[in-house]
Formats: structure tokens, sequence, C-alpha cells
């Protein structure tokens, strides 16, 4: 008698063992109604892969299939499975769920331990750079392949090197949190291995770097990094992250006078820090020197607080609104916000554009911007709504400084 082989192990033979770390790709021969499913969940769970991931690659073999990717949503991983399930598939299942504590040692947070460290598309150097995060900064870790993947406390998801971050249990990491703190003030300066400019650098600092207090010496602060190293910083271009606090202030005037700090700061694509900007990294900065925290681009920047309609006269700007700029919405495309400035109040602004400086829409006046008056869409008004909002918030009230 002949024995005749289950067609799920033909499956089997068909579908590879999956892999240590899955690979990530587009969808290949997918049935339109799984595809349908696929693109509804994303949207659901994942519409900006930016913040979120539904990145899912399928191999099939009649009623089997092979999931592969990864997702940041255990609820979008559950209703897939669900819907593949219901339309009658068998599922192996391959489909990493970020942070994958395997790949990472079970350490799934972390802390910036550089003083600008360079986030991207994929884990290589020749990859374009998407954000930047700043020395002491949390962040949660969601995987390892020779650099990890990291979500900032703006949501943002990239690869980061090795040396960008320190890895930390969860305990270390509310240890971090919650430990006294010196905060970089000078927009550029330098660490030192004795308390002593003469002294051993240890590294670079820039404004808004954040290290473990640990005492003082003379006019220097002894200050500990994430890693564990040590060495002193001058009190001239640091505060106590307490003193540093009760001196803050949120306030238009303010926030424009750190603004005029950076005036020359040449243009840095993805660029959030005095090293180099650009447009929406420049308002990043700025609001970050005041303790707030917003979206990372001009186009997520751009939808939340409270929308303005620029008056003919530009009556209605108050100072610190945000200024959008891109291609205004037409019957066959959606509207685009490509750049984001400052207002100064009236029909200046400040921005990042080639490098840091003042623009008008005034055509008298010597900063006259004809191309970016040609692309002017809205304002948005933000400094009302911090902390009123899910994605305006401080390092007091950030799920990531505050869990």
């Amino acid at each position: 008698m002949t024995m005749r082989t289950p067609t799920f192990l033909f499956a089997l033979l068909f579908l590879p063992l999956c892999p240590a770390v899955a690979a990530e790709g587009g969808d290949r021969n997918i049935p339109a109604d799984v595809a349908a499913m696929s693109d509804s969940l994303k949207t659901l769970y994942a519409p900006d892969r930016r913040v979120a991931l539904f990145d899912v690659d399928y191999s099939f073999s009649g009623k089997h299939v092979m999931l592969r990717g990864v997702t940041t949503s255990p609820d979008a991983k559950a209703a897939l499975l669900q819907g593949l399930a219901r339309k009658g598939y068998e599922v192996m299942d391959c489909l990493r769920t970020l942070p994958d504590a395997e790949t990472t040692g079970g350490k799934t947070y972390g802390i910036v331990d550089v003083s600008v460290a360079s986030l991207r598309v994929q884990p290589d150097f020749s990859s374009e750079m998407m954000t930047q995060a700043l020395l002491g900064m949390p962040v949660h870790v969601l995987d390892y392949d020779g650099w990890y993947r990291i979500q900032t406390p703006d949501k943002y998801i990239a690869w980061v090197h090795s040396v960008g971050i320190h890895p930390v249990t969860k305990d270390e990491y509310d240890a971090w949190n919650r430990a006294p703190k010196v905060v970089v003030t000078s927009h550029y300066a330098f660490v030192y291995s004795e308390p002593d400019r003469r002294s051993q650098t240890v590294s670079d600092v820039v404004a808004g770097n954040r290290l473990c207090y640990e005492g003082t010496k003379g006019s220097f602060y002894k200050v500990a990094y994430p890693d564990g190293r040590q060495g002193y910083i001058e009190k001239s271009v640091a505060m106590r992250e307490a003193d540093w606090r009760k001196g803050l202030r949120q306030d238009a005037e303010s926030i424009l006078r750190t603004a005029h700090t950076l005036m020359g700061v040449p243009y840095l694509w993805a660029g959030t820090s005095s090293k180099g900007v650009d447009c929406s990294g420049f308002v990043r900065t700025v609001l970050f020197l005041h303790d707030i925290i917003i979206p990372r681009d001009a186009s997520q920047q751009a939808y939340v607080g409270e929308h303005i309609d620029i008056a003919p006269d530009f009556g209605n700007l108050q100072p610190g609104d945000l200024i959008f700029f891109g291609r205004k919405a037409t019957a066959q495309s959606k509207e685009r916000v490509v750049h984001v400035g400052i207002s100064l109040g009236g029909k200046r602004f400040i921005h990042s554009q080639g490098d840091v400086h003042i623009s008008s829409f005034d055509p008298a006046d010597e900063l006259f911007d004809s191309y970016n008056l040609g692309r002017l869409l809205f304002a948005v008004r933000v400094l009302p709504y911090i902390n009123e909002e899910p994605e305006l918030n401080t390092t007091a009230t950030n799920p990531f400084y505050a869990e």
C-alpha cells in the first residue's frame, strides 16, 4: 500500500524554518483578500512607519503560508493570525513582535551614550540618516542585528550603531531616569578626565545632553555616563537639572531667544543638535532646550496643537507659532508639508534652510523670501497645548522619562 504524505508536510518542505532574524521585505504573490486585510491592518495599527511597524513578508503554498518580518503591535499580529485562520490558512508564524528580548539579550531599554547619536533607516553607515538622539536620552531597544533598532521619546524608530547606546535592564533604566542629572546648556563643550581643562577629554557634549550628577570639585561638576565612565564638566557650560528646571521658561520670548542662538548653524538632513539641524530638527531642538518634546518631522508637527489659517496681512500670527510650507491639496493630490519655521510675529520667521537664518514674507523687507512665500500653507500654535495633548509633552511627563 502506498503511504500518502500529509499536505501540511509538503508545506513544511516548501517553507524554510524561521530564520534567527527574520528578513523584512515586500509581500510576494499575495491573494487579493489577504493583501486587502494586510493593508487594512497596517492602516489601523501602523499608519506611519516612522513610529510603528507592520512589515510582513508572506510565503504561500496553496492554503499554507509562512509569515516573516516584524511588527511593533501585538494586536496587529493577533488580528492577522485570526484573519488568516478565518480564511482557512494554516500558518507558520515567524513574524516577530518588537521589542524582541531574544535578539537584544533581554535588554529592551537603553540610554544614549554619545553626545549625538545618528539614527539610520537601515543598520549600515551608508544608510540614510533619519534623526538623531542626544546623550542621556532614554530609549526603547526593539531589536539587534549588529546595530540596535531603537525608539526615541518622540516615538521615532530607527537603527543606531552599538556605540551609540548603552543597553540596560528595566531596573537600570528606571535608576537612570531617577538619578540626579546635569544638563548641558552650552551649544558645544567637553567633559574632561580631571577637573582641569588641560586634562584628557572624555567626550564632547552639546546642549540638551544629560549626565548623572556625582558631585562638585571647584568649578566643575563630576558626572557619570550611562556606561559608567566618569569625568568633569565646567559649571559654566552646564547646570544641575533641579536648578535648570527652576529657571526654565516655556514662553515664546524665551524660546525665540534660544532660537536666535542657533543662527548660522548649518543645515544637516535629519540633524537635531547644535552640530547641525534640518528644518524640523531646528524646531525640535529649540523646544527641547526648553524641555518640550514634540513630534520629529514637519509633516507630524503640522497636525498637533491649534491649526491657524494665516491672514493675508499675517496679523494673526503670534511669536512662537510654527509656520508650515509645502504643496497645497488639489483634486488629484493630498496636501504635502515639507518645511517648517518659527514665527517671530508678523511677517518674519526663523528657520533652517542652508543654515539657520531669519526670512520675511514682506517684499519690502531685505530678508524677503519669495520662494517660501510661494509655498506657504498654514501655521500651528503649540505652546498653550504642552502636556495637553499626547504628542506635546516634557521630560517630566513623557512616558520614556517617567516610566
